[in-house]
């Protein structure tokens, strides 16, 4: 510890040259503060408890689905909590804590300790893709449909044996899987809250080979393709908003890019290829920062960055509000900024006929609000020009002071109706083209891509909510757009009955088909009764697959709703990698399906919902 006390001590006499006294008298403070903890520590080692309750509770003690309770913090890792304080989400709340403190949080509130380590089963022989039907991307395509044409054999009843499980890999440490799969070659690539990248064998769950990224990754693994259609590179974003490329065969580092100069910029949604551009959504965690009063809110800028895929570097750089300014201050000189936010929290669609990119926005974080929130956003894919966009629900300010009713919310706090989803383009069967997009606020809009993205149709699906609503994604064919709502929790916004389940609509029309309910399973205030979906679905040629915030995973009927099978997660499982996972909340992430296999995660211990570090493996019967 005393050299640490040096290096603080060394580093106020670096900045003292012309800055004012003022300045100085609070690094004086900082580094007193910093020397008494050094000396303290010699004495005693500090009381998880009591830090715990001077900078938790106030917090953490808010009842909301929103922020975790402490008896949610207590199902996670102690290596979990530790890296949100220290470069995951809690970062800004941690700042003035020292590494030993930090730690003494994470030991209070993890009762169990989870292990890091794990016996990765490395596969057998050398690595060689094999040519077989894969799952690129997000949203498979594009156009972000989430679908995949394959021929399963669909029942009117339940079917036991639709789908059977043939592995499970268990990702140590994680409390959450929000890194959907990808699939190439015959090879599963996956990020993980490490940072940790794996490639594993498609039918074995096998490791090939691991890459250890700085920080988690929450998006999926974009796969480019090569010679023979093979996998080449694989492309992603971590959650200190980094990009990277890498060798698809031997997992090697291409280049690393951080694509924002802002410090709180995260990569949440995967990015897209397309040509020779990568295009990469920014999203951001001052969302959380504004908590903190001291906490000058806010000067994010959202918006979409294209990247040569080849060399890394920046060909446009698009932000969807101007530069902020100061706005005006709090009694203690704390400074409010703005204008701010507009987060992309998903991948961009590519509609290659017009080159445009279409991408949803989430709300601003501060005032002024403005038009490119709540809205979906047509951009040149040369350029980067917004071309048109078309706003649904306008004045929309909030962060997450609104809900400890912090001194950083925006008056009045609005709704918080982000677009999480990407948008999907389709070629409807009479030859005209949809843009659907669905939204927290539990609307589902049509809009006509030729023709500026005017309003054809909308349909209010579920009541809405911080959770959705629509939340994650989508999917669909010619015909059909199929909606999963989840509708959990209150909201001072929400308007009418919720309406948790799966729904089918019209693409033409809006006109509902058929829908399928799903209602709480036990009386409890918890995620284990909630049956909703806020994780996004997939289509097959017959059959929705669409795992719930409960756990469970169902497979219905795309044509009448009815319920074909289901599975529970919410269990232990034996890993192939010699650890015991286990799943819990279906969330962030959705069913991805490649050849005869279904690959799906398990468990989001964020928020009240159920942890867990499972990704899950089905074969799919076609007999």
């Amino acid at each position: 510890m005393e050299k640490v006390c040096i290096t603080v001590s060394h580093t106020l006499c670096e900045v003292i040259g012309g800055q004012s006294f003022r300045i100085v008298v609070v690094l004086f403070l900082a580094v007193f503060s910093s020397y008494a903890s050094c000396e303290n520590s010699a004495d005693e080692s500090p009381s998880g408890k009591e830090l715990y309750l001077e900078h938790c509770d106030s917090c953490h003690a808010t009842i909301s689905h929103q922020v975790p309770s402490e008896a949610t913090l207590r199902t996670m890792s102690r290596q979990a909590i530790n890296r949100a304080m220290q470069s995951g989400l809690m970062k800004i709340q941690a700042q003035n804590l020292s590494d030993l403190e930090i730690e003494a949080i994470a030991e209070y509130l993890s009762i169990e300790l989870v292990t890091e380590s794990s016996s990765d089963v490395s596969c057998d022989g050398e690595q060689e893709f094999s040519a077989e039907p894969g799952w690129l991307g997000w949203g498979n395509s594009l156009t972000n449909d989430r679908a995949q044409k394959i021929q399963l054999n669909e029942s009117s009843t339940p079917n036991p044996e639709l789908l059977e499980l043939a592995w499970a890999f268990a990702v140590p440490g994680a409390d959450r899987m929000r890194s959907q799969p990808t699939v190439g070659g015959g090879v599963v690539f996956i990020g993980s809250q490490s940072g940790s990248v794996y490639a594993l064998d498609a039918k074995l769950g096998c490791v090939w080979w691991t890459f250890n990224a700085l920080s988690e990754v929450r998006g999926s693994i974009s796969v480019e393709l090569g010679k023979g259609d093979l996998p080449e590179s694989l492309y992603f974003g971590d959650f200190q908003g980094h990009i990277y490329k890498l060798e698809a065969l031997t997992g090697k580092l291409v280049w690393r890019r951080r694509v924002d100069p802002h410090p709180l910029t995260t990569i949440t949604g995967s990015p897209v290829i397309y040509e020779e551009n990568l295009f990469i959504p920014l999203s951001s965690t001052e969302i959380v920062a504004a908590i903190n009063a001291d906490y000058e809110c806010c000067t994010f800028r959202g918006g979409i960055v294209a990247v040569d895929k080849t060399s890394g570097e920046t060909n446009w750089r698009l932000h969807l509000v101007d530069e902020p300014y100061r706005q005006d201050s709090n009694p203690n000189d704390v400074i409010f900024w703005g204008p701010s936010g507009v987060p992309v929290w998903s991948s961009p669609t590519i509609d290659e006929e017009r080159k445009l990119l279409y991408f949803g926005t989430g709300q601003n974080y501060s005032p002024p609000a403005t038009a490119t929130s709540d809205a979906i956003i047509a951009a040149d894919i040369s350029t980067g020009r917004v071309v048109w966009h078309t706003q649904t629900t306008s004045g929309d300010m909030w962060n997450g002071a609104c809900v400890t009713n912090g001194s950083n919310c925006p008056v009045p706090p609005g709704p918080d109706f982000d677009f999480g989803a990407p948008p999907i383009l389709v070629n409807g069967k009479s030859g005209n083209d949809y843009l659907l997009a669905g939204q927290k606020s539990g609307m589902v809009f049509a809009l006509d891509p030729s023709n500026e993205g005017r309003i054809l149709w909308r349909k209010k699906i579920g009541k809405g909510g911080h959770n959705g609503g629509i939340h994650w994604g989508m999917a669909a064919d010619e015909n059909v757009l199929y909606v999963p709502i989840a509708d959990i929790g209150e909201h001072p916004f929400a308007t009418g009955d919720p309406q948790p389940g799966i729904h089918a609509l019209d693409i033409a029309t809006g006109d509902v088909l058929w829908s399928h309910l799903e209602g709480s399973t036990c009386s409890q205030d918890s995620f284990e009764c909630f049956a909703g979906f806020s994780a996004p679905i997939s289509l097959s040629s017959d059959i929705l697959f669409a795992g719930g915030l409960n756990g469970v995973f169902h497979a219905y009927s795309s044509s009448t709703g009815a319920k074909l099978w289901k599975f529970n997660t919410r269990r232990e499982f034996r890993s192939v990698n010699q650890l015991t996972g286990k799943g819990g909340t279906i969330d962030g992430s959705g069913p991805v399906i490649a050849g005869d296999m279904l690959y799906l995660n398990s468990g989001y211990g964020r928020y009240g919902k159920l942890g867990g570090n499972v990704l899950l493996a089905f074969s799919i019967a076609n007999n």
